[in-house]
């Protein structure tokens, strides 16, 4: 499951139990069609299982390129869980990147250096 909450800049997506790719392509397409904030933040220390392959991590890069984007470029962390490997998110970061997408991502094991990377300014 995917719940959505934004505290200032930031969009936190706050991922629990199993998550498949098909809820965060929806999740993304939402955010990335709709009105952005600077940083987005995907948390996924609560998810237990995440059902995804790497042809699906490339599937949901592929999909948010067609998105319209406004231009600016945004910040957006993704935070693995102990049982969420973080090398999916780095394997997503790359398939973003190849995929000439508009922002910036980056994968974390710690939600407080995640914090502190969007919060950085002088990064963007």
């Amino acid at each position: 499951m995917i719940t959505v909450e934004k505290k200032g800049n930031c969009t936190i997506f706050n991922v629990s139990g199993v998550v498949t790719a098909n809820e965060i392509l929806t999740k993304a397409i939402e955010y990335v069609s709709g009105e952005q904030t600077d940083t987005a933040l995907w948390d996924f220390t609560k998810a237990t299982q995440a059902d995804l392959k790497t042809i699906e991590l490339k599937g949901i890069a592929d999909s948010l390129k067609k998105v319209e984007h406004d231009g600016k470029v945004r910040k957006v962390a993704l935070v693995a869980s102990k049982t969420i490997n973080i090398g999916l998110g780095k394997f997503f970061v790359a398939m973003a990147q190849m995929s000439n997408l508009p922002n910036h991502y980056k994968a974390f094991r710690s939600m407080d250096l995640a914090k502190e990377w969007l919060e950085d300014r002088s990064t963007e």
